[in-house]
């Protein structure tokens, strides 16, 4: 699998295409939007910090595409295609068309929805007087202990891809990039009742606890908390390792980030 950050105006006719589906609608709480309103929402999410999206990209879907001149151009995530492997005019960028090579790779996204966490009575001493210190020096020593949350979000819409264990790797995959990049010592996530197989993924596979039930919207709100940050990348990583030998995989890191102008 392959993350690219935050769906553009490209992504939107096939995100358009997902959401008509009853079955999406009902599993993701949401409401069919039209396609004007897909992009007004697009720019919102594009332009607000506390919105962390990303495009699953699925590598098995990877075709050749044809470039402007006629000849194949075999598209390579995440060595993605150089000018000497691709030969075309646009020179304004070191991958050219990365986008337009991928919008057939679609298969869903994967979303962080930041917040700030309310103080806790069972926090130990050294993150009260943390979040206390009032110099500075202190505050920014202080970072590591971060109170931000986030609501895990994963949506597979492409049938073909459903039931193949990549929720388990993309809900990994999410939480190790929130917790080292972002800070994040608590994740959780808001499922129906219906929703058995996001209740397996989180609940069963995942070990999330459940925290709080809506009976109005038939809605588990399950969590996965640590005391800090660097806490909760451990555990992901020792989850991410005991997964690799459950099923039979080289352990290797979760994830590279590439940095890519488009």
């Amino acid at each position: 699998m392959h993350l690219s950050s935050y769906p553009g105006p490209e992504h939107l006719p096939n995100y358009h295409e997902w959401m008509q589906d009853p079955d999406l609608l009902d599993a993701t709480a949401s409401e069919p939007l039209t396609m004007e309103q897909e992009i007004e929402m697009q720019q919102e999410w594009r332009d607000d910090d506390k919105k962390c999206t990303f495009i699953i990209l699925a590598r098995d879907l990877l075709q050749s595409y044809e470039s402007s001149d006629g000849s194949d151009c075999d598209v390579d995530i995440p060595g993605v295609p150089s000018n000497d492997k691709c030969n075309n005019n646009n020179q304004d960028t070191q991958y050219p068309k990365l986008v337009e090579q991928t919008l057939h790779l679609m298969i869903g996204d994967i979303n962080l929805f930041l917040s700030e966490e309310e103080l806790e009575e069972d926090w130990d001493d050294s993150i009260n007087d943390c979040i206390k210190c009032q110099d500075d020096t202190q505050t920014n020593n202080c970072k590591a202990l971060s109170l931000s949350q986030a609501e895990l979000d994963i949506m597979i819409a492409k049938k073909s891809h459903r039931h193949k264990s990549l929720g388990t790797e993309l809900a990994l995959t999410m939480m190790h990039y929130g917790a080292s990049m972002l800070g994040i010592r608590r994740f959780f996530v808001k499922i129906k009742s219906t929703n058995t197989s996001s209740l397996k993924l989180f609940r069963d596979k995942l070990d999330f606890v459940q925290c709080a039930y809506a009976e109005c919207f038939g809605e588990y709100e399950l969590e996965c908390k640590h005391q800090t940050a660097d806490d909760m990348l451990k555990w992901v990583e020792e989850k991410w390792e005991k997964y690799c030998l459950q099923k039979g995989m080289t352990q290797t890191k979760l994830y590279d980030v590439y940095k890519c102008p488009l």
